[in-house]
């Protein structure tokens, strides 16, 4: 069994490789669209890449801080930002839109519906695919259980 102390310094290293491994995997192709090329995060929502970019680099400046107990803000930050279109569209109602959602759906941009889209129905990722989803996962869990241990 590990000393605590190792345990303790591979989970930030986990955290702050799977940080930079989110943080440039929002740059990366994810996946190939046969008219429109390769596909990045960044290409087709460009705000919310910035927003998971800044959430993947709070969890270690957090960490370096010793502010172990806001941890677990990161991630949730991460897949709000990556899924809030999808749970936006599930949460609005079908049949009674108002001038007020045909506005606002309008400012949301087809784009991050695109986004959400994409994100949630890939099938074949390619390698940066591959690096931004393991980046997630390795973070989302480092963080969680970083958080939790104190």
């Amino acid at each position: 069994m590990k000393p605590k102390s190792k345990i303790r310094a591979d989970l930030d290293l986990a955290l702050y490789v799977s940080s930079a491994m989110l943080a440039v995997g929002v740059f990366l192709p994810l996946t190939s669209i046969p008219v429109y090329g390769d596909v990045s995060y960044h290409r087709i929502a460009q705000i919310e890449a910035y927003l998971v970019v800044i959430f993947a680099l709070a969890a270690p400046v957090m960490l370096y801080l010793g502010q172990t107990k806001r941890l677990f803000f990161a991630p949730v930050g991460v897949w709000i930002v990556l899924l809030f279109p999808a749970i936006k569209s599930a949460l609005t109602p079908k049949g009674g839109r108002n001038m007020f959602s045909g506005i606002t759906d309008s400012a949301s941009g087809m784009m991050g519906e695109f986004a959400a889209r994409l994100f949630l129905n890939i099938t074949e990722f390619k390698w940066g695919g591959l690096i931004f989803i393991a980046g997630l996962l390795i973070f989302t869990a480092a963080c969680v259980l970083k958080a939790l241990k104190r």
